[in-house]
This record gives C-alpha cells, sequence and structure tokens, in this order.
C-alpha cells in the first residue's frame, strides 16, 4: 500500500511543484511589461502604448464604452493623452498566473494627472484588471483592460 501512495502521489508533488515554481518566472516577466507599459503612457507614446494590447483585446475605460482592437485602442490612448497636464502611472499589486502559464490577471492601481477646466493639474488614484494571455508566439499581450478611479 505505501508503494502505491508514493508511485501516485510522488509524480503529482513533482508536477505540483514544477508549476508552482515556473509561475514566479512569468510574474516577473509581466511586472517588466507592466513597467515598460506605464513607461510608454508616461511617454505619451499611444502607438507603444496600445502596442501591448492583443490585435483584437479590449480597452474597457470609465466613462465610456468598450473599445475593441489595438487600432482602435491606440485612437483611445492618443485622445487621452493629448489632454492638457496628462500624466500617468501604473503599477501592479498582484499578478495570479493560471497554472496552465498561458493566462494570467494583473490587479494594481494607477494614478493619472490631467488639468482642469480652469488649466490646474488634477491627479485621480484608481485601480485596474488586465487580463493577459500568451500569443502563438510566445508573447503575452493584454485581452482585457478595465480601469476607474476611486472616486
Amino acid at each position: 500500500m505505501r508503494h502505491l501512495i508514493r508511485t501516485a502521489v510522488g509524480p503529482l508533488i513533482l508536477v505540483v511543484s514544477g508549476a508552482a515554481a515556473a509561475a514566479p518566472g512569468e510574474e516577473a516577466a509581466l511586472r517588466k511589461l507592466d513597467a515598460a507599459w506605464s513607461a510608454a503612457a508616461a511617454a505619451k507614446d499611444a502607438a507603444a502604448t496600445a502596442a501591448y494590447y492583443a490585435e483584437d483585446g479590449q480597452a474597457l475605460p470609465f466613462n465610456g464604452p468598450i473599445v475593441t482592437g489595438r487600432a482602435r485602442i491606440q485612437e483611445m490612448w492618443a485622445g487621452l493623452m493629448a489632454k492638457p497636464g496628462f500624466a500617468l502611472h501604473f503599477a501592479p499589486a498582484r499578478i495570479i498566473v493560471a497554472k496552465s502559464r498561458d493566462v494570467a490577471i494583473d490587479i494594481g492601481t494607477f494614478e493619472l494627472t490631467m488639468n482642469d477646466d480652469h488649466g490646474k493639474p488634477v491627479t485621480a488614484v484608481g485601480k485596474f484588471v488586465v487580463g493577459w494571455k500568451k500569443q502563438k508566439n510566445g508573447e503575452w499581450k493584454v485581452e482585457a483592460d478595465c480601469f476607474n478611479t476611486d472616486r
């Protein structure tokens, strides 16, 4: 009986520990992507910002309809970045990578600054949830990006 348990449980432990060991590498890769993506947004580069989305990705901005497709998402970002005083920084607080290592959820916070109607900078603090999917070529791309302000 002990031999049967060792034979059945041993490989299972290896599989679970192997998956757990692989996830930190994927999480680190996603954190690097988040940092580069945030830097592209901070640089007001709509094309570089949109390049992180899958070709058919979706953005769910606050106070607006769902935006589908990388080209339309680039237009959305360009419009936002053109607003006077635009400044944006975001960072993940938690990244959850599926055991399959081909999808992940990224939860974090952002600070968005834009000028109000009187030209005074106003900063809004908010949060986001991003759904990442590993593409056939092995690159991670954003499938869904939902963000909203705290107030």
